[in-house]
């Protein structure tokens, strides 16, 4: 290995270690007392190396909320290829929701922190894995009406809506809410409610049975 090479690594492992201690910092202490001053110490490098790597805390938190993102993707990687449109879209429900309740620290991360959404106004950044997650959904969507039958549908419009379900789910389980219908629905990953429900909205859209 050359020595460029070399230092482009080491550079590669120090943004990666930035990126590690920060999010434990959060799991301990909440977002909200997340600093790069905080981080230095964690990495014991002075403040002014961390800006050598990022801008400030919101590029650090939409770098963290887009490897949410990836990582999400990664473990939805077993539906891809199922052939049946609408049974995908049911598959792709759980996986989100199976996801959202047991990372609970990255889903909050990704979809209720106002961090990252400022660094993609202010630097007019790309949404990465978040929008190509979202343009799945559509494509499945755009198939499964067609499977379906269904016409004069806009299938963004579609895929927003089961995003609103199932991300409503996410939240209700992780506030312990759905206890108030289910009092057995302690965890979101083992909720029976959770599974009928996306089962229902199959269903009435699409006249689908699981």
């Amino acid at each position: 290995m050359g020595l460029a090479e070399r230092k482009e690594r080491e550079k590669n492992e120090l943004r990666e270690l930035i990126l590690l201690k920060a999010k434990e910092i959060i799991i301990r202490e909440g977002q909200e007392k997340l600093s790069l001053r905080k981080i230095a110490n964690e990495i014991e490098y002075s403040p002014a190396t961390i800006y050598l790597y990022f801008q400030d805390k919101d590029e650090i938190l939409y770098q963290m909320m887009d490897k949410g993102f990836e990582l999400m993707a990664s473990q939805m990687q077993q539906v891809y290829h199922e052939p049946s449109a609408l049974k995908r879209l049911f598959l792709i429900g759980r996986s989100y929701i199976r996801f959202g309740t047991e990372n609970q620290d990255w889903y909050e991360l990704m979809f209720n922190s106002t961090s990252p959404m400022n660094h993609i106004e202010r630097c007019k950044a790309e949404w990465g894995h978040g929008i190509a997650t979202f343009e799945f959904l559509v494509a499945t969507c755009r198939e499964a009406l067609v499977e379906s039958g269904k016409k004069d549908v806009d299938e963004r419009i579609m895929a927003l809506q089961l995003w609103c379900a199932v991300h409503g789910l996410v939240s209700l389980a992780n506030t312990q809410r759905l206890l108030i219908v289910d009092g057995n629905c302690s965890q979101g990953k083992d909720c029976e409610l959770i599974d009928k429900t996306l089962e229902n909205i199959m269903y009435t859209l699409f006249n689908y049975k699981i």
